[in-house]
């Protein structure tokens, strides 16, 4: 088997699936210091002027985004169920929608993401599938709820008039 061939099937299949399923994730991009303001002990953004700064939205497209449900189970301590998420995304897509280096984890492990009407922090980035220049991200994530670990943060900028690209960024 060729390696062009095969990449050019999964690349064709990956297209058809995305215009069929329509998935994609909004990725808020955290903007580092000096904008933002964050404490690293208590995981949330400092009082103050700014607390934390994220980008304006970038949508991209997804390979796939895998939902799993807490286990909910009763407790004293009253846990609050939330849920995990893995997405896997094509380098290539993140960088032609506007990720600011999708390449490297560091930039984005206090990145929110929105999927399905719910936000998740990022648990775990990682860049791997390196087969000729076709680079797969994998992203899992963890669910947060915005009036509740954003006390001090500026509000993320989410929009309501959502529309699904017409097209695909072109490779």
């Amino acid at each position: 088997m060729h390696v062009g061939t095969e990449r050019g099937l999964i690349n064709k299949h990956v297209r058809w699936r995305n215009e069929v399923a329509g998935e994609y994730v909004m990725w808020y991009q955290y903007s580092p210091s000096p904008v933002s303001s964050y404490d690293d002990v208590y995981d949330e953004g400092g009082p103050g002027i700014s607390g934390r700064v994220f980008l304006d939205p970038v949508k991209v497209p997804t390979i796939y985004a895998e939902e799993s449900e807490d286990s909910f189970v009763l407790r004293e301590d009253g846990r609050k169920p939330t849920q995990n998420v893995m997405f896997t995304i094509l380098l290539r897509d993140a960088e032609v929608c506007g990720v600011i280096s999708p390449g490297e984890y560091g930039p984005h492990l206090n990145d929110v993401l929105s999927y399905d009407d719910r936000f998740y922090k990022v648990a775990n980035y990682r860049v791997g599938g390196r087969l000729k220049g076709e680079i797969i991200i994998k992203i899992a994530g963890y669910e947060v709820f915005m009036d509740e670990e954003f006390v001090f943060d500026q509000r993320i900028n989410t929009l309501t008039d959502d529309v699904w690209p017409s097209t695909f960024p072109s490779l």
